[in-house]
């Protein structure tokens, strides 16, 4: 039970970190707009430190959008096979997001080796910083693929439940 707590804690900090990137995303981007068109004299860092901020807010927002069970899904086809076999394809598919996941995790090593030892001339910071965004929000999504691979194999289908959110009655088992 304190595993339902911590998760749903976890997703309202993240929900409210998404929230906030955005604000500031927000703020810097009019900020840097009226420097440039009203002022004439545009920031330094006016591109460089939205873009980081449009980076992290991407990936992050991705992760705890599918924490939530707010992330887009085609649900036609698979809502009209028996629960049965619909777990099992459920199940391969939430394997082959894992497989791909690691691949993307793997392949972000070389990215942050690579941009370690630069430093964004606008801003200072380094240039990793951008790119660390990848491998957290990856692990972040596998996470959530772990739980929801783990529901199919107790038994339920895989709904948009939130992750740490018991299933609905409904969902309970595969049964309606």
């Amino acid at each position: 039970m304190k595993a339902l707590v911590a998760f749903g804690w976890f997703r309202k900090i993240g929900a409210a970190v998404c929230g906030i990137i955005l604000t500031v995303f927000t703020g810097l981007v009019l900020y840097s707009v009226m420097m440039r068109y009203i002022f004439s004299a545009p920031p330094m860092w006016g591109e460089e430190l939205p873009k980081l901020l449009f980076v992290w807010m991407i990936f992050i927002g991705a992760a705890f959008a599918h924490f939530s069970g707010a992330n887009l899904r085609m649900t036609m086809l698979i809502d009209k096979v028996a629960n049965g076999p619909r777990r099992i394809i459920e199940l391969v598919m939430h394997v082959m997001i894992v497989a791909m996941l690691l691949l993307i995790l793997w392949y972000s090593v070389p990215i942050l080796q690579l941009t370690a030892r630069s430093t964004s001339l606008a801003t200072g910071l380094n240039d990793s910083l951008t790119y660390w965004a990848l491998p957290i929000g990856t692990c972040l999504l596998l996470i959530n693929e772990a739980w929801r691979i783990a529901r199919l194999l107790k038994g339920h289908v895989d709904d948009a439940v939130p992750l740490g959110e018991e299933p609905s009655d409904k969902d309970r088992r595969g049964i309606e």
